[in-house]
């Protein structure tokens, strides 16, 4: 109900718009996705389109906000898609270097996974912010 007020949809319809996004981090993580190919470009904008038309058709939402919070849960079902097809994404796991070679297994593993839930929730969030500008300024014109 929070969430319905702050954005102008549920919780559960947020999930389901977030969730468009993952067959493309599905698809990347397990090389079935070549970057710059015609197939991996639907699965990058499909769904951007998806969210801006939602955003900015309907009425009662709030732009900014329903894609801000579309963003950071994108950005947490990106990390945890990383997390899970984690040892398939890679031949040899990532490692940490330099002075930190030395260090225990359990911190060689833990920190660049870490790294990556990070990443993911920013990339998310930040994705977020500037499609809510977009959808912000088309809605403005529009009307």
């Amino acid at each position: 109900m929070i969430m319905k007020k702050f954005t102008g949809l549920s919780l559960l319809s947020i999930l389901l718009l977030a969730l468009l996004g993952v067959p493309r981090v599905i698809g990347h993580d397990l090389g079935w996705l070549d970057e710059g190919t015609f197939i991996n470009s639907l699965f990058v904008f499909i769904p951007i389109l998806i969210w801006l038309a939602v955003a900015v058709m309907k009425k009662q939402i709030y732009p900014f906000r329903l894609m801000l919070m579309l963003g950071v849960a994108f950005g947490v079902m990106l990390a945890l898609t990383h997390q899970v097809l984690w040892t398939s994404s890679f031949e040899a796991p990532p490692q940490l270097g330099g002075n930190l070679t030395d260090t225990p297994a359990y911190i060689r593993i833990f920190v660049p996974r870490i790294a990556v839930v990070f990443s993911g929730i920013m990339t998310g969030t930040i994705m977020g912010v500037l499609l809510g500008g977009v959808a912000f300024i088309i809605r403005k014109l529009i009307r």
